[in-house]
């Protein structure tokens, strides 16, 4: 299988919005995204896209095959984002076939398999009423 490589890419014609992400080559101009983008809220970790390149920049032409995850997000708190009972999700979430990032502290993203038996939104709701003012 081939190594994980930090990929230039930029998500507009333009050249404004260029990213560093870790991706997994599959086939000639073809990666599979391993962690979630800023800038494309429509391209997720597992989605497999084609770029084309131009001076050391891949462009994003298509998404070729989406994720086998659904994905989630939530906006934490600084105390929820270091809680034990966040800490604990995350771990269930590995658990249970699934993955996880934390991207600037404090939005948690989670990729669940679309079979899985874990009602993510509501586990997570009840994390997050704890934490309610």
């Amino acid at each position: 299988m081939p190594d994980t490589v930090g990929l230039h890419i930029c998500f507009d014609e333009q050249g404004r919005e260029i990213e560093v992400l870790d991706v997994t080559p599959v086939a000639e101009d073809k990666y599979r995204i391993e962690e979630t983008p800023i800038f494309n809220p429509c391209i997720t970790l597992g989605d497999i896209i084609r770029v084309t390149e131009k001076q050391g920049i891949s462009y994003y032409v298509e998404t070729v095959q989406k994720s086998a995850y659904r994905r989630y997000a939530w906006l934490l708190s600084k105390e929820a984002a270091g809680s034990p009972e966040i800490r604990d999700m995350r771990q269930r979430v590995k658990d249970n076939g699934g993955k996880w990032e934390q991207i600037f502290g404090g939005l948690l993203v989670i990729h669940m398999p679309k079979n899985t038996v874990i009602d993510t939104d509501a586990e997570m709701s009840r994390i997050l009423a704890k934490f309610e003012l």
